[in-house]
């Protein structure tokens, strides 16, 4: 059995003995470690934060999104229409909420106040059990008013605050395009969603989007249906008929649990991509303790020379100078675990999102730090041990 105490008591006094090239040495590690940590983590978090911000819209695994176009065309002709919604609702029992989307500018004015929200959108009554966003202060629009065609707004926070500030919004008369609108309700907050502002929006009927926003064609239907076994069959019946009545498939569905997969899958990939990049910074400390072992087995050749001279064997010699580099390594992963984990927290705090430390990443990038500094340790630990013993005591290093 090979024995590592007096390798190990060596390892440590050379290192100690050179404070300031063993902190260089170990700051190539901690630097790849802290990086893969923190890098990682921000991914997870960012994930998470998205993620949660979809399925708080109420995207659950029974929602569906029909879009316009085929699913790999970046620009589409917009061929759903608001008579496309009708037909559903006859024909597909399955459909339990409906929400069209008409997306325009809206220019809004309250007396000399004008503002411009990021979204005016045209939805159907639905929109608020379909999505989870609730009326916070007064109410949304009724089925009846949305058929009755009926100016009447719903406004987000953003909004609201913009043109009215303390004051409360609720039945007061504005003008959106020129077109007179009463403020009926106020959503809920939703915050941001990535960098849009999901609160700087105003929501009215679909039936008045021609006259007020000057649409008609659909950007998006969102609808939910009973429970998600269903999904399967409503998702056929939506295609039979939508192609019956535009005599070709011009649209494409997604179910809200492959939009959140294609959204993982996504944020993966760009976790990976930034990870293998600070990675890189492990292998250039792996190179960097290398160097430093290669000169300390020029320094110290007569030392070596001594060693063996009076019964170290090869072993003795190569086991001393792979701790040193798996000291410096294991070293650095502690100090780079606890910045990186440091800095996470920080940023994530900072972003306003959640902190998610990728604990299984740390794991990983330890253990291929490990590697790397046993892996650029062999082979100064080889030279070193490979040293005649004349040869190392004539050297006048």
């Amino acid at each position: 059995m090979i024995n590592l105490k007096e390798p190990f008591k060596l390892a440590l006094q050379s290192l100690l003995g050179s404070k300031l090239r063993t902190l260089l040495t170990t700051l190539g590690v901690v630097i790849g470690i802290a990086a893969v940590i923190t890098l990682v983590s921000m991914g997870e978090g960012a994930k998470t934060y998205v993620l949660d911000q979809v399925r708080g819209w109420g995207m659950g695994a029974n929602a569906l999104e029909i879009h316009p176009g085929k699913a790999e065309m970046s620009m589409p002709e917009l061929t759903l229409t608001y008579a496309d919604t009708v037909a559903m609702k006859e024909h597909i029992p399955e459909i339990v909420y409906l929400v069209p989307e008409i997306i325009g500018k809206g220019r809004i004015k309250f007396g000399p106040t004008e503002y411009t929200p990021s979204f005016t959108i045209a939805v159907s009554a639905d929109y608020p059990n379909a999505v989870s966003q609730k009326v916070t202060e007064g109410r949304f629009y009724s089925k009846a008013e949305e058929a009755g065609r009926k100016h009447v707004v719903v406004l987000g926070k953003t909004v609201a605050n913009k043109l009215f500030g303390n004051s409360s919004a609720i039945g007061e008369r504005i003008k959106i395009n020129n077109i007179g609108f009463v403020v009926i309700g106020l959503l809920e907050e939703k915050g941001s969603m990535l960098t849009y502002d999901m609160d700087d929006m105003a929501l009215i009927p679909t039936t008045v989007a021609e006259n007020v926003l000057g649409k008609t064609k659909i950007i998006e239907i969102f609808l939910t249906i009973e429970n998600e076994q269903l999904v399967p069959q409503a998702i056929k019946e939506i295609t039979n008929l939508l192609v019956k009545r535009h005599k070709k498939e011009d649209f494409h569905i997604h179910t809200q649990q492959g939009m959140i997969d294609i959204i993982n899958n996504i944020l993966n990939a760009l976790t990976g991509i930034v990870s293998a990049i600070a990675a890189i910074s492990l292998l250039v400390g792996g190179i960097g303790i290398m160097n430093i072992m290669l000169v300390a087995v020029s320094e110290r050749t007569r030392e070596i020379g001594i060693r063996k001279a009076i019964g170290a064997k090869q072993r003795d010699i190569f086991m001393q100078f792979i701790l040193e580099a798996v000291l410096i390594t294991v070293v650095g992963a502690i100090i780079g675990i606890f910045i990186g984990t440091l800095a996470a927290w920080g940023i994530m705090a900072a972003l306003k999102m959640k902190a998610v430390i990728a604990w299984q990443a740390a794991a990983i990038a330890c253990f291929g730090a490990l590697l790397v500094g046993t892996f650029f340790g062999v082979y100064p630990a080889m030279r070193a041990a490979a040293l005649n013993p004349i040869d190392a005591l004539r050297s006048d290093v």
